[in-house]
C-alpha cells in the first residue's frame, strides 16, 4: 500500500479494513448505575482547564477542588465546575456510537469528557523496520486506552490537518497499521518528485558530496514541522480541552543556518540541452538524471532557502503553539534501544562521532518537546508497550475544572493558567493559557444566534438546542443621515430555568464592542424570573454608525452569583438604508401568558403565535406572506399591523402568524414594504 493510498484509507476509515484482528477488550460494568454527569456551563467568557494529577506515576484520583488555587495572570479566579474523569473501558466496537461524516466527528470531539487523539506517523522519519516494530505496540495502546467517548484519528506529514477524520473505529484503524510498512527514512525507492529533482541537480543522495542528500533531510524535517503545526491550528480550532498527539518517529536533528550549504552546487553545472519531462504540470527532470536549466534555478533556491533554516527555534515555537492550543505531545522513539542513528544502508554512515552526536540530537528533540507541552516521552527502551502503558495510564484518569475568567476584555492576549494542589507529593500538570477572544474573532465567527442581512439568509434554521442562553440581534439603517440603531435579545433556555439559582431572576451585563475594539455600549438589565429574556435598544438614545459590532452578554442569577452563563454575538448594521429594520422575534404560549415577550430562540411549538417587528420610517402600507422551507408561498394568513415608537422618530410594522396548521419544519415569514423585503425565519418542533 504507497503513502497515497493510506492517506484515502485514513479519510474514509471504513474502507481499508485489510483484515479482521481480534481483540481483547475490557467489558464496562454495565450493572453499575451511571453516575450523573454535571453540565458544563458555555460562553465566551468560560474557560475550561483540564488538570493531570499524579504521584510517583500514578494518577491521583482523589482530589477535591477546595484543596486548588487557581490564577489567571497571576488573578485568583473562582472554580464553577468540577469534576473528576475516570475513562471508561473500551467496550465491543458495535456498542459505539460512530460518526457518520467529518463534520459529525468534529461536533463530537467537541465533548469535554472525550479524549481526542492523533497519531501522527512520522513517516519521513521513521525507518521501514521501525514502523513495522511499533504496529502492534500501537495496535494494543489504542485498544488499551479508547473508551467508548473516545475519538482518535490518524495523520501523516503527506496529510492536510483538515483531512482528519476522527473516529472510534479502532477496528480499521488497527487493520491499517497491521498491514502498512510506513516508514520512508532511508528508503531511496520511495522518492517524491522534489527529492529526484535533486538528486538530478547535485548528484545521487549517495554520493560523496552529500548536497542532495544534506537538502532531502532538512527539506524532510521541514515538511515534517510544516504538518505539525498545521496539526496544532487543526487541533487548536477544534475544542478548548487537551488534545493527546502521540507522536511516532526517530526524532529531528534540528537543522541550523548552515552557510557551505548555501555555497556549495555540488560541482554540477546547468547542461545546454537536456531531455525535459513532464511532471505536475511544469517542466521537470529529463529520464537520463540531468537537470534542465530552470530546475538548476529551482534547485539553487531550495537549497538556499534550506541552508537557512533554524529549526532549534521552530521547535520552540511549535511547543509555545501547543501550548496556547492545550495541545500535548507524548513522542514515541520508533527505533527502540539503539547505540546507533543512521542504519548501516543504502547510505554510506556518519562517522561515530557524528553518529552519536545525530542520535542525541534526535533523542534530545522528542524529551524537548514532551517536557514543555506536559507530555511523556518514551524513549531508549524495547519495551515500547510498557511506555504506552504510561501513556494510557496518564490519559486514562484527570479532571476537569471550569471558571469565568474575570478578565472580560477583547484583547486577544494570551492569558497564563495556573493551577496549585495544597498537598505535597503530588504532581499537578494543567492547561497552560489560553488566547482571549478580539472583537474581530468574535466578528469573524459563525453565530445562528446573529443572523447576516436577509438578502444572504437561507429559510433554513440553525440552532444549537444545548444553548444555555443565546442572543439575537437586529439592525436598521434609516434615511436620514444613514444613522443606524440596534436591539438585543437576551434569552435564558427553558432548562437552565428551572435550576433552583434562576428562580429569583437575574442579572444581565451587556457589553458592545466596535470592531476596532473601542466600547460603545455599557448596560446591566434586570430579568424578572418569570421572563427569562431581557432586550435593549442600542443606543439607548440617538444613533450609532453601521458597521460590525461584537456583543459580549453575561447573565447572573440572582440566586446563585457563582454559576452565571455568558456569550457573544455578532452584529451587522448594514451601511445602505433600509425602509424595513431586521426583525425582532416576539412570542406567545403557556409559557408566556396572555402576553407576547421578545425571544432569542428560533424554536416554536403549534400551540404558540410569533410576531415579528420591523423598525421603519417609509411611509405605505406593508404585505406579509409565510413560505415554507423552500420558499414556496403557503396559503396560511398572516397579520399585519403597526405600531408607534415610544420615542415617536419611527414605527414598527408587525407580523403575526398563529402555528397550529403547521408540521414540525422550518418556515419563513417574508414581508415587503417600497423597495425594501425581510425575511424571518423559524422553526416548529414537536
Amino acid at each position: 500500500m504507497t503513502m497515497k493510498s493510506l492517506a484515502v484509507c485514513l479519510l474514509g476509515l471504513g474502507l481499508c479494513a485489510l483484515s479482521f484482528v481480534p481483540f481483547v477488550l475490557a467489558q464496562a460494568d454495565s450493572s453499575a448505575p451511571a453516575p450523573q454527569q454535571p453540565t458544563f456551563r458555555a460562553g465566551a467568557n468560560y474557560v475550561r482547564v483540564d488538570m493531570y494529577a499524579t504521584e510517583n506515576g500514578q494518577p491521583v484520583e482523589d482530589i477535591k477542588a477546595e484543596e486548588l488555587d487557581l490564577h489567571e495572570d497571576g488573578v485568583p479566579q473562582t472554580i464553577e465546575t468540577f469534576e473528576h474523569i475516570v475513562v471508561r473501558a473500551a467496550g465491543p466496537q458495535e456498542t459505539r456510537i460512530e460518526p457518520n461524516t467529518v463534520a459529525e466527528s468534529r461536533q463530537m470531539a467537541t465533548d469535554a469528557r472525550a479524549r481526542v487523539l492523533v497519531i501522527f506517523l512520522d513517516t519521513y522519519h521513521t525507518q521501514l523496520g521501525s514502523s513495522a516494530r511499533m504496529r502492534l505496540p500501537l495496535t494494543r495502546f489504542l485498544d488499551r486506552v479508547l473508551g467508548p467517548d473516545d475519538l482518535v484519528a490518524l495523520m501523516t506529514p503527506e496529510m492536510a490537518a483538515t483531512d482528519l477524520t476522527f473516529a472510534r473505529k479502532t477496528t480499521v484503524i488497527s487493520n491499517i497499521m497491521q498491514e502498512e510498512w510506513w516508514g520512508r527514512r532511508s528508503r531511496l525507492t520511495d522518492r517524491d518528485p522534489e527529492e529526484e529533482m535533486y538528486e538530478a541537480c547535485y548528484g545521487a543522495a549517495t554520493s560523496n558530496n552529500g548536497v542532495a542528500s544534506e537538502m532531502l533531510a532538512r527539506r524532510r524535517e521541514k515538511l515534517t514541522f510544516d504538518a505539525l503545526e498545521d496539526l496544532i491550528v487543526h487541533l487548536r480550532g477544534l475544542r478548548e480541552e487537551r488534545k493527546a498527539v502521540i507522536t511516532v518517529t526517530e526524532g529531528w536533528r534540528l537543522f541550523t543556518e548552515d552557510r557551505n550549504l548555501a555555497r556549495n552546487t555540488g560541482g554540477q553545472q546547468p547542461p545546454v540541452t537536456s531531455p525535459v519531462g513532464i511532471r505536475g504540470g511544469r517542466l521537470g527532470v529529463g529520464r537520463q538524471g540531468n537537470a534542465t536549466g530552470v530546475d538548476m534555478l529551482e534547485c539553487d533556491a531550495d537549497r538556499n532557502a534550506l541552508a537557512s533554516l533554524d529549526h532549534e527555534r521552530r521547535l520552540r515555537d511549535i511547543e509555545d503553539a501547543a501550548n496556547r492550543a492545550n495541545v500535548t505531545f507524548y513522542p514515541v522513539y520508533a527505533q527502540g534501544l539503539t547505540p546507533f542513528d543512521a542504519p548501516i544502508g543504502p547510505e554510506r554512515p556518519p562517522p561515530p562521532s557524528i553518529d552519536s552526536a545525530n542520535l542525541n540530537a534526535r533523542q534530545n528533540s522528542l524529551r524537548e518537546l514532551a517536557e514543555n507541552t506536559d507530555g511523556t516521552a518514551v524513549i531508549g527502551t524495547n519495551d515500547i508497550e510498557r511506555g504506552l502503558r504510561r501513556i494510557a495510564a496518564d490519559l486514562s484518569s484527570y479532571y476537569l475544572l471550569g471558571y469565568y475568567s474575570t478578565n472580560t476584555k477583547l484583547d486577544g492576549r494570551f492569558r497564563n493558567i495556573e493551577v496549585k494542589l495544597k498537598r505535597s507529593g503530588v504532581q499537578v500538570r494543567a492547561r497552560r493559557g489560553y488566547r482571549g477572544l478580539t472583537a474581530e474573532d468574535v466578528l469573524n465567527a459563525a453565530s445562528p444566534a446573529s443572523p447576516a442581512p436577509a438578502a444572504a439568509r437561507s429559510l433554513a434554521v440553525v440552532v444549537n438546542p444545548r444553548a444555555q442562553f443565546r442572543i439575537r440581534t437586529s439592525g436598521w439603517t434609516s434615511g436620514e443621515g444613514a444613522t443606524a440603531a440596534a436591539w438585543i435579545v437576551g434569552e435564558l433556555d427553558y432548562t437552565t430555568r428551572k435550576d433552583l439559582a434562576w428562580s429569583a431572576g437575574a442579572t444581565a451585563d451587556v457589553t458592545v464592542v466596535a470592531a476596532s475594539g473601542m466600547e460603545v455600549t455599557s448596560a446591566s438589565v434586570e430579568i424578572p424570573a418569570t421572563d427569562g429574556s431581557f432586550s435593549i435598544r442600542v443606543p439607548a438614545e440617538g444613533g450609532i454608525a453601521p458597521g460590525e459590532y461584537a456583543v459580549r452578554v453575561r447573565v447572573r442569577p440572582n440566586g446563585d452569583a457563582g454559576l452565571p452563563v455568558a456569550d457573544t454575538a455578532r452584529l451587522i448594521i448594514a451601511e445602505k438604508p433600509s425602509s424595513l429594520g431586521e426583525p425582532v422575534m416576539w412570542r406567545r404560549g403557556p409559557s408566556t401568558g396572555p402576553k407576547y415577550m421578545m425571544t432569542a430562540d428560533p424554536r416554536f411549538t403549534r400551540l404558540e403565535r410569533v410576531r415579528f417587528e420591523m423598525a421603519t420610517s417609509t411611509a405605505g402600507p406593508a404585505t406579509g406572506r409565510m413560505l415554507d422551507r423552500l420558499g414556496r408561498p403557503m396559503q396560511i394568513p398572516v397579520q399585519l399591523t403597526e405600531k408607534p415608537d415610544p420615542s415617536g422618530s419611527f414605527r414598527w410594522i408587525v407580523a403575526e402568524a398563529v402555528l397550529a396548521p403547521l408540521a414540525p419544519g422550518d418556515y419563513a415569514i417574508v414581508v415587503t414594504l417600497a423597495d425594501g423585503k425581510q425575511t424571518a425565519g423559524f422553526k416548529i418542533v414537536p
